[in-house]
């Protein structure tokens, strides 16, 4: 053997170097897809068939990413509205109570409501459930408002469910059913927890989430109260998670919390577990100054149980963004409780 080294290109011809790369170049191509091209993950949810709510006990990672998200835009309108038993014909029922179907002045009337204030985005409580929902999709498209994006959340158990409805795409949908309660995992939150974000038409997102706590109604005032202060430390943990997976993500959390400004179910939102989970309580008045959303005739009590809050990082682009509480007479029959809206920078 001589001690000179072989040329390399005798090794291979050149129809085996290009045979290689193009190997290469497929195998690049099936990577590519399987891990999802950009990392984005996000599915645009159909308008016909949201996916299934999720059973799981975390809040898994969404696959949106907050990265990057645009922090100005044109303000979108985000409405919350508690629609008070709004039951249809023929809507299945999910526990052993009788729910009566809501008079159609009343439904007429939640829909002038939302008509109202146009909003792009609708969170709902006491919606029946999906034909409930198409019902009042249906009154809105009367009036010129199609909303082709919705979520309704049902848990067995319980006839009430949350809803939303929006004019923009829900790109992701974790809503949880069955969410174990804090201190007592063999129990759930009543209502679960709704969880989608949008996607604006510049880019922008907003993760909307929904909660309903326990009434004031019960045999036992006392464990009514304790569960609802459960609940809040439950969501605070489920908020927590979402800050820790997706920091930065402008998050909204509104719901009709049965308790007002100040109580501890509500301080507990506000201060969340951590820094992380802390949330800003929005505080829309109406026509005349008040922040009312209910008023209890047999105690002569007006109360503020329906509350909108946000996310340090919402906050902070909502300096200039409006809110109220609409006050308008069709609110009246419409429901017990009065729809409040906000805008979302």
């Amino acid at each position: 053997m001589s001690g000179k080294a072989k040329d390399p290109g005798a090794l291979f011809s050149r129809g085996d170097i290009l045979l290689a790369l193009a190997m290469l170049a497929v195998l690049a191509v099936l990577c590519f897809n399987y891990c999802g091209g950009s990392g984005e993950g996000s599915v645009e949810a159909r308008p016909a068939a949201a996916a299934p709510a999720r059973e799981s006990a975390t809040a898994p990672e969404t696959g949106v990413s907050a990265a990057g998200i645009p922090a100005t835009g044109e303000p979108v309108c985000f409405l919350m509205q508690n629609v008070e038993n709004y039951f249809v014909e023929g809507e299945r029922t999910r526990s052993q109570h009788v729910s009566r179907p809501k008079p159609a002045k009343a439904r007429e009337a939640v829909a002038d409501v939302i008509a109202a204030q146009k909003p792009a985005i609708v969170g709902l409580v006491e919606i029946g459930g999906p034909a409930s929902l198409q019902d009042l999709l249906t009154r809105l498209k009367k009036r010129g408002l199609e909303y082709p994006y919705h979520r309704v959340l049902t848990r067995e158990g319980e006839d009430r469910a949350l809803a939303v409805i929006s004019r923009l795409p829900i790109v992701q949908d974790r809503s949880v059913a069955n969410y174990p309660l804090y201190g007592d995992h063999r129990r759930m939150m009543l209502r679960g927890i709704l969880d989608v974000v949008v996607k604006a038409p510049d880019g922008r997102l907003f993760r909307i989430l929904g909660a309903h706590l326990k009434s004031h109604v019960a045999d036992d005032p006392a464990a009514a109260d304790s569960l609802r202060q459960r609940e809040a430390i439950t969501l605070s943990g489920y908020l927590q998670k979402i800050a820790r997976e997706q920091p930065n993500m402008p998050t909204l959390v509104y719901g009709d919390w049965n308790d007002g400004p100040g109580t501890p179910a509500i301080r507990q939102v506000e201060q969340g577990v951590s820094q992380d989970s802390a949330m800003v309580r929005l505080d829309p008045k109406d026509s005349r100054g008040q922040c009312w959303t209910i008023y209890y005739k047999g105690g002569h009590e007006y109360c503020t149980y329906d509350q909108i809050f946000v996310n340090k990082t919402l906050k902070s682009r909502m300096r200039k963004a409006k809110s109220g509480v609409v006050d308008i007479p069709a609110a009246k029959q419409a429901s017990d409780h009065r729809a409040v809206w906000c805008q979302l920078y």
